[in-house]
């Protein structure tokens, strides 16, 4: 039981840095174009329901990150939601494998799930993971790297071998990715940042963090997520050679 508390607790710390955004935290939602389709765009559930309906496959997509926006801004908050809004996509997917976009949509909306069920959480990692990695050898760039931002936080956060997925070396892996894909995309640079702390490698993470506060897309309110106080504490007023 607690194994599965705290994998849901993980989770919506994941959610937080997958789209640089949260409810909770008052972050704002940055939209991102993913070829037409839309990512963090407000929209209403009858917009979802109606582009998931469609039987083209770009409102298919766009139903999907609609119901993402919708549960990540707190307007939906269902388990049942976050699941049932899958079920498109993976017919999608069916058809159309080698859609980067649908698989990054798919592991948000999975890892959604498992936030608001949280007994679910544990068993819902490795289907997050396999989506993730889809995602990250199809279209890395998506959402400034978004798929290996996910996969970063997933390997750091999961509870380790024999109880799931974590792993350290996985998690610097590909949050470097994410920042070779994203240089300038602040989030990637904390994320980073986080992970070396985790790891000890104080000087190089405050290198990683001085970046962040530099990089174009950065805002204060990041640092405002608990996930980065620890990191802030350590980093903030320290001057680093890079």
């Amino acid at each position: 039981m607690m194994n599965h508390l705290r994998t849901a607790f993980l989770v919506s710390g994941l959610l937080t840095l997958l789209c640089a955004c949260s409810a909770t935290s008052g972050l704002p939602l940055s939209e991102y174009d993913a070829g037409g389709v839309i990512f963090w765009k407000p929209c209403t559930r009858a917009q979802s329901e109606a582009l998931s309906g469609s039987a083209n496959g770009k409102d298919i997509l766009q139903g999907a990150a609609c119901s993402s926006w919708l549960l990540e801004s707190g307007t939906v908050s269902s388990a049942d939601y976050a699941k049932s809004s899958q079920i498109g996509l993976k017919k999608f997917l069916e058809k159309n494998p080698q859609s980067g976009p649908g698989h990054y949509l798919l592991a948000y909306l999975i890892a959604k799930e498992a936030q608001l069920a949280p007994l679910k959480g544990l068993d819902l990692v490795p289907l997050m993971e396999q989506e993730a990695l889809t995602a990250s050898k199809l279209t890395p760039e998506i959402d400034h790297g978004g798929p290996d931002r996910f996969l970063g936080e997933l390997y750091l956060q999961a509870p380790s071998s024999p109880i799931s997925i974590g792993s350290m070396d996985k998690s610097l892996e590909h949050y470097e990715r994410a920042v070779e894909v994203a240089p300038d995309f602040a989030l990637n640079h904390l994320g980073l940042a986080s992970a070396l702390l985790e790891d000890d490698e104080v000087k190089e993470a405050c290198v990683h963090y001085e970046k962040a506060l530099k990089a174009k897309s950065f805002s204060e309110q990041l640092l405002k997520v608990d996930f980065f106080k620890k990191l802030t504490k350590a980093c903030a007023g320290n001057k680093v050679n890079e």
